[in-house]
């Protein structure tokens, strides 16, 4: 009766070993990375047991070898915090992904790239320079030429191989077309496949073959894909004078020889975009003099000299300079005068 009932519990043992490692096997199909592609699992059970008046003795139950199969699995991920300002046209604007392995197997990965996605208001161009291009890893940002260029990618010859949970940044590079709309955006998908046969459009949980002794699997995700887009930058400037205040010699506010006027000219920048090399000049007319230092600029004064503050006065002649001024802004002038 005592060796029935050790039978049954070494067959007890045995069937949940294998159970466990059925378990195993689903669970590396299930996760999107862990346990490496190929791992050989083995699991040995000891039973020690012992009869009255009989030394001790073993039983060992050894589960048939496991191999983790590889599973599938990409995510790409636009990089770029906003959407690239640009002109229209314009050439080589690079959108920055990030290609990652969410597998637990080395996979190279096909990128394609596709740009006549409707609901923008243009379609970018792949670049005369190449339409695609992966970070070579010597400087960060795009890189055309130099001693840190990145690299072209060519589908099928430098496909990026990369280990579970590596990743690599790839560039769309595209052309603007003329006749864009100021403001309009142009959208362009960047789109990484698993380059194991069968993979593209596989349903999750497919057995796509046992390559090298290894069974691959289609994960939730053997293709990705993300969005990114281009903002056509379009700049509208405004330039508003007033008098704020006047001031006359009798404390009062009639405009008379002797008066003191306040004057404000408000520069507004409306719409996207990047407005350059930005001045304002006001030359006074005989009837008015420029009251020396009382020239302001955003609220600050400055000195009528020409010098770093970017403002000055010569000849009765107020003059500032802004340089580059990111829309939307709004940029304060003021200065007193008096009549003559």
């Amino acid at each position: 009766m005592s060796t029935r009932t050790n039978k049954c519990v070494v067959g007890l043992r045995w069937a949940s070993i294998v159970a466990m490692g059925a378990l195993l096997l689903f669970s590396s199909a299930v996760r999107a990375a862990g346990t490496p592609a190929g791992t050989r699992i083995d699991n040995t059970a000891t039973l020690r047991y012992q009869l009255p008046g009989r030394p001790v003795e073993t039983a060992v139950a050894n589960a048939p070898a496991i191999t983790v199969a590889k599973l599938l699995g990409v995510a790409v991920t636009w990089l770029d915090a906003a959407a690239p300002a640009v002109r229209s046209p314009d050439t080589a604007r690079p959108l920055a992904f990030v290609v990652t392995n969410t597998g637990n197997g080395t996979e190279p990965y096909r990128l394609v790239r596709a740009d006549a996605l409707g609901g923008d208001q243009f379609d970018p161009k792949p670049a005369a320079a190449g339409a695609l291009w992966l970070e070579s890893g010597a400087e960060p940002g795009f890189q055309a030429t130099g001693p840190n260029a990145d690299t072209p990618y060519i589908p099928g010859v430098n496909d990026p191989a990369l280990p579970p949970d590596g990743s690599r940044t790839v560039y769309v590079l595209s052309d603007i077309p003329a006749g864009a709309p100021s403001a309009g955006t142009g959208r362009t998908t960047l789109t990484a496949t698993a380059t194991t046969a069968g993979a593209a459009g596989a349903s999750p949980g497919t057995s796509l073959g046992t390559f090298g002794g290894v069974q691959t699997i289609a994960g939730a995700s053997s293709q990705s894909s993300a969005t990114g887009w281009y903002l056509v930058a379009g700049v509208s400037m405004g330039l508003a004078k007033s008098v704020a205040s006047v001031l006359d010699p009798r404390g009062g506010t009639r405009v008379m020889t002797g008066s003191v006027l306040t004057y404000r000219l408000v520069l507004t920048f409306t719409g996207t975009g990047v407005a350059e090399a930005v001045s304002v000049s006001d030359p006074l007319p005989e009837s008015l003099t420029y009251v020396q230092g009382s020239l302001l600029v955003d609220g600050s004064p400055c000195t009528d000299a020409a010098d770093a503050d970017g403002a000055s006065v010569a000849g009765n002649a107020i003059r500032a300079e802004f340089g580059s001024v990111t829309a939307p802004a709004q940029r304060l002038i003021e200065f007193k005068a008096t009549v003559n």
